[in-house]
C-alpha cells in the first residue's frame, strides 16, 4: 500500500470517530512518521507496512478495542414445536445419516486394520520360518533354503505392511479429525458479532 492510499484508509477509519480537527492532527502525525521512515532509507511501501494496518492505528488513536462476542443460537417457540412434531421424520433421517457416516468410517478403517494384521502375521511367520529353516536344512538342503527364502520374504512383506499401516493410519486420522471439525462447525455454528468498546 502506498502513502496516499494508507492516509485515505486511515481517514476513512477515523472519519466518524473523532472531530475533524483531531482527524487532521492524527493524519498529520502518521504522515510525518512515514516521511521520517523514508528519510531513514525505507521505501514508501516499507514505511507504510512498518506502521501496521489503518484499522489498528485508528483503534489505538481512539482508545477503542474490538471484542468478538459469541452469541448463542436462539430458537423461537414455533421452531421448537415443529422440531418436536417432526422428530419421527427428521430423527430417523438423522439416524440413517449417522449410521451411513459410521459405516463409511468402519469400511475406511478396515484397510489399515487388514494391513496391520497381515504385517504382524507376516513378520511373525517369516521370523519363525527363517529361525526354523536350519533344522529343516539338516534333512534336506533344498527344502531348507526354500523355507529360509520364504521366511525372509514374509518377514520383509510384514515389515512393509506395518510401515504402510502406520502411514495410512496417520492419513486416516487427519481425514477423520478434519471431517469431525467440519461437522462440528456445521452443526454447532455460533454467530459472532464484533463490538467496539
Amino acid at each position: 500500500m502506498n502513502r496516499v492510499n494508507f492516509i485515505k484508509a486511515l481517514a476513512e477509519e477515523l472519519a466518524y470517530q473523532v472531530r475533524p480537527s483531531e482527524l487532521h492532527q492524527i493524519i498529520q502525525y502518521y504522515d510525518e512518521i512515514i516521511e521520517d521512515l523514508m528519510e531513514e532509507g525505507f521505501s514508501e511501501e516499507q514505511a507504510v507496512a512498518k506502521l501496521g494496518s489503518p484499522r489498528k492505528l485508528a483503534l489505538e488513536a481512539t482508545g477503542e478495542k474490538e471484542i468478538e462476542v459469541n452469541l448463542p443460537m436462539k430458537f423461537s417457540p414455533l421452531v421448537i414445536i415443529l422440531l418436536i412434531i417432526g422428530f419421527p421424520l427428521w430423527g430417523s433421517l438423522l439416524f440413517a445419516a449417522l449410521m451411513l457416516v459410521l459405516s463409511f468410517y468402519i469400511v475406511l478403517w478396515c484397510v489399515p486394520f487388514i494391513t496391520a494384521i497381515f504385517g504382524f502375521a507376516g513378520t511373525f511367520a517369516g521370523f519363525l520360518s527363517a529361525l526354523s529353516s536350519p533344522l529343516v536344512m539338516i534333512g534336506s538342503l533344498g527344502v531348507g533354503m526354500i523355507q529360509l527364502g520364504t521366511g525372509v520374504l514374509f518377514f520383509g512383506l510384514g515389515l512393509l505392511s506395518l510401515v504402510a499401516t502406520y502411514l495410512m493410519s496417520g492419513f486416516f486420522l487427519r481425514v477423520t479429525r478434519k471431517t469431525f471439525i467440519v461437522l462440528k462447525n456445521i452443526l454447532f455454528k455460533r454467530t459472532t458479532k464484533v463490538v467496539r468498546v
